[in-house]
């Protein structure tokens, strides 16, 4: 039986994507005013360091506000600037602020949450514990939500199944009677299913599977989560 629907944040409940890239460009334009194709390369670049020091974080080499310190610096380097930390500090202050600013749901978690209202929802992600919950806030859905477990607080990130574990526990729930729903289909679907919970992958671009040489058994696929539902009600019938 099915008692609680787990969902990451970024690019599943929020998009993250529209919102970092609207808040890298304010960020460019601030320093250095430019062409815009300059403007979309350093986004890009932007994104690609985001990543690459989120994977710092996670693995608690560096705290949150050094990995923001070091994806400014390399994300301006290519251009010759260099910041002393006070003004780096004050820069990210900015662009948090924007970014969150710029966060907004997608247009389906409104009528998916409506139909969860018999069940316990959690939401597990790999972000800075701080900056998740606001962006929950400002998104107007913290009060619909049991759990946040974030990969700061928890100390593990995904796909560590530690951090789902911690989920159900807080939940009160067994693994088998959880379903957890991301975009990411490795670090999601997959690393949730391995732990024993119903893995659900939401692949909102449409990607083709042939693109993945992974083990998709047991892997639930939705395009759009008012597709939920449907899942939930099969799974409920077995």
């Amino acid at each position: 039986m099915i008692k609680a629907v787990l969902f990451d944040l970024d690019d599943t409940l929020v998009n993250h994507d529209l919102a970092i890239r609207k808040a890298a460009g304010i960020l460019f334009d601030s320093v250095m005013p430019s062409s815009e194709h300059e403007r979309k390369v350093f986004i890009e670049r932007w994104i690609s360091m985001n990543r690459e020091w989120y994977k710092q974080f996670y693995a608690q080499k560096v705290t949150f506000q050094e990995s923001g310190r070091g994806k400014l610096r390399d994300a301006f380097s290519t251009y010759g600037y260099k910041f002393s930390v006070t003004d780096t500090d004050a820069m990210l202050s900015q662009y948090w602020e924007c970014y969150l600013s710029q966060c907004r749901l997608f247009d389906d978690v409104s009528e998916c949450f409506a139909r969860l209202r018999d069940y316990k929802v959690g939401v597990v992600t790999n972000g800075q514990q701080t900056q998740q919950i606001e962006k929950l806030k400002r998104c107007g859905i913290f009060s619909c939500i049991d759990v946040v477990v974030t990969a700061e607080a928890a100390g593990f990130a995904k796909p560590a199944p530690q951090i789902f574990l911690q989920a159900c526990t807080e939940l009160g729930i067994q693994v088998d009677e959880s379903v957890y729903i991301g975009d990411n289909l490795e670090l999601d679907a997959i690393a949730a299913r391995n732990v024993g919970l119903v893995g659900v992958w939401l692949n909102r671009l449409h990607d083709d599977l042939k693109n993945y040489s992974l083990d998709l058994q047991r892997i639930k696929r939705i395009n759009i989560l008012t597709e939920l539902g449907v899942i939930i009600n099969t799974l409920e019938e077995q």
